[in-house]
C-alpha cells in the first residue's frame, strides 16, 4: 500500500489568511497571560501567625473571583486533651485539661484564629504552705463557643525557697530581654514587670500574714491554708456593660482546708450543710489576704485573656480600693495588717524591687489570641528560566490545539462553499463562479 501526502489549497479571499494571523497573534497573547496566571507560580507553604492572611496579585483585578478571601489559605491548628497554648500577651501557659464539646473528632478541637472573648476564669486554686516556704496557684479557664467547648488551666508557684525554680512566662520573657541588653518595651514589657510585682506584693502579703499569725497564736493558726474559689463566667463577649463586668469581681470559696502545727486538719465543703466536722475554716484572720491574692490572680489571668473589664483593678486603677484590701483584722497584738500590694498599687510606698510607678494602669492590647503559628500555602513566582519554560510548554500546547481545530473548521466551510476545494490549485484549469465566492472579504 502506497504512502499518500494531503494536497494543498489556498483558502479563498484576499484577507482570510490577513485575519488568520493577526487573530493568531492576539490568541498568543492572551494564552501567554493566562499561562504566566497558571503556570508561572508555585505553591509553597510558609508559617504564619495570622490565620486570616492573605495574598494579593497583579491579576487580582482581571480575575476578582480568584481573589483568596481571609481564612482560605491556611490549614487549622488542632489541640488535643494536654496540649498546651498561650495568648498573644505571653502571660501564662495554658494546659488544655478537658474537652467538653469537640469539633474535631471525637475529642480535639481546631483553632482558626478567633479571639478569646468566650473564655474566661471560672476556678482558682491556692494552696499556701509555710512550712515549704510556697505557694502554688492554679486557674481554670473555660472557652466556650457554638463550635466547641473546653477547659485549659495554668499552674504557678510563688517561693522564698532559692532551689525552687518558680518564675511564671511572662517574668521568664522580661528576664531574658534584660540579659540580652534589649530595650525596654512598655507595651510588651510593662506586662512582665507588673505581673512579677502584683503576684509577689501578694504573696508576701500572704506569706507574712500566716508567720505573724503563728508567732502572736503562739502557733495556734493555720501553717497551711488550701482552697477552691470559684468566679462567675463573665468572658469579654458579653459586653464591657454586663453586670460581672462592671461589679467588683465576686467569688465563692467552695472548697477549703487548713493544717496546724499540731499536725492537726479542718476541711469545709460549702455544698454540704454546717455541721461539726463541716465548719467553716477560712475566717477573719486570712480571708482578706486570701482574697487579695485570688483577685490579683484573677485580674492577671484575665488580661493575659484580653478580658479588660471595667472592673479589673490592673487596667482600671479607679476601682483598686474596691477590689483590693488595704488592712487585715487586727485579731492578734501586733499582727501583721498592712497590705504591700495596697500600698504600692496607690502609691503609698515603692518597693524598690516591685516597682509599680508609671505602669499602670497597664496597657494592654485586645482582645487577645492564641499565640499558635498556621501551616499556610502561598503563591511564589518561579525563577524566570523556570516560569519560561513553563509557560512557553503551556501556550504552545494550547494554541497547537486551538489552531489545529480553527484550521480543520475553516476547511470544512470551504469544502461545503466550493466543490472543487479538494483539488489543488495546480490541477485546476478554471476556477468556478463558486471558487470567485469570496470566503472572507
Amino acid at each position: 500500500m502506497p504512502l499518500e501526502y494531503p494536497l494543498t489549497r489556498n483558502f479563498p479571499g484576499k484577507y482570510f489568511s490577513t485575519a488568520a494571523f493577526a487573530g493568531a497573534i492576539v490568541l498568543l497573547v492572551f494564552l501567554t497571560t493566562i499561562n504566566v496566571v497558571l503556570t508561572g507560580y508555585e505553591t509553597i507553604t510558609v508559617f504564619r501567625s495570622d490565620y486570616n492572611v492573605t495574598q494579593s496579585f497583579w491579576y487580582d483585578k482581571y480575575m476578582p473571583s480568584q481573589v483568596p478571601k481571609a481564612g482560605t489559605l491556611c490549614d487549622s491548628r488542632f489541640f488535643n486533651l494536654g496540649d498546651t497554648f498561650t495568648t498573644n500577651n505571653t502571660l501564662f501557659k495554658y494546659n488544655i485539661d478537658s474537652i467538653v464539646n469537640a469539633n474535631a473528632g471525637d475529642s480535639g478541637i481546631t483553632y482558626k484564629g478567633e479571639t478569646l472573648d468566650h473564655c474566661d476564669v471560672t476556678s482558682i486554686y491556692l494552696n499556701a504552705d509555710a512550712l515549704q516556704h510556697t505557694i502554688d496557684y492554679t486557674a481554670v479557664i473555660e472557652c466556650r463557643t457554638d463550635e466547641y467547648s473546653f477547659s485549659a488551666r495554668t499552674d504557678f508557684s510563688l517561693s522564698t525557697l532559692a532551689g525552687k525554680y518558680n518564675r511564671l512566662l511572662g517574668v521568664q520573657r522580661l528576664q531574658k530581654n534584660r540579659q540580652e541588653g534589649g530595650a525596654f518595651n512598655k507595651t510588651r514589657d510593662s506586662r512582665g514587670v507588673v505581673l512579677n510585682a502584683l503576684t509577689s506584693l501578694s504573696g508576701i502579703d500572704l506569706g507574712t500574714r500566716i508567720f505573724s499569725l503563728l508567732q502572736s497564736s503562739n502557733g495556734t493558726t493555720p501553717v497551711t491554708v488550701s482552697l477552691q474559689a470559684d468566679f462567675p463566667f463573665c468572658p469579654a463577649a458579653l459586653g464591657r456593660i454586663a453586670a460581672c463586668a462592671v461589679n467588683t469581681p465576686q467569688f465563692n470559696i467552695s472548697t477549703s482546708f487548713v493544717a496546724y502545727s499540731s499536725l492537726l486538719s479542718q476541711e469545709y465543703y460549702a455544698g454540704d450543710p454546717i455541721t461539726e466536722t463541716n465548719t467553716p475554716v477560712i475566717t477573719n484572720d486570712t480571708f482578706n489576704v486570701l482574697a487579695n491574692a485570688l483577685q490579683t490572680t484573677y485580674a492577671a489571668v484575665r488580661i493575659d485573656l484580653g478580658n479588660l473589664s471595667p472592673n479589673n483593678f490592673i487596667s482600671n486603677t479607679s476601682v483598686i480600693p474596691a477590689t483590693i484590701f488595704s488592712t487585715f483584722p487586727s485579731t492578734f497584738p501586733g499582727v501583721y495588717s498592712t497590705s504591700e500590694e495596697y500600698a504600692n498599687l496607690v502609691g503609698d510606698e515603692v518597693n524598690p524591687y516591685f516597682n509599680l510607678t508609671g505602669l499602670l494602669p497597664l496597657e494592654v492590647e485586645g482582645p487577645a489570641h492564641m499565640d499558635v503559628v498556621f501551616l499556610c500555602r502561598f503563591q511564589q513566582r518561579l525563577p524566570p528560566a523556570q516560569a519560561f519554560i513553563a509557560v512557553l510548554v503551556a501556550t504552545l500546547s494550547m494554541f497547537s490545539s486551538g489552531w489545529a481545530v480553527f484550521l480543520a473548521l475553516a476547511t470544512k466551510f470551504a469544502k461545503g462553499r466550493n466543490p472543487e476545494a479538494n483539488s489543488c490549485s495546480g490541477h485546476t484549469k478554471e476556477t468556478s463562479e463558486a471558487d470567485k465566492t469570496p470566503f472572507l472579504d
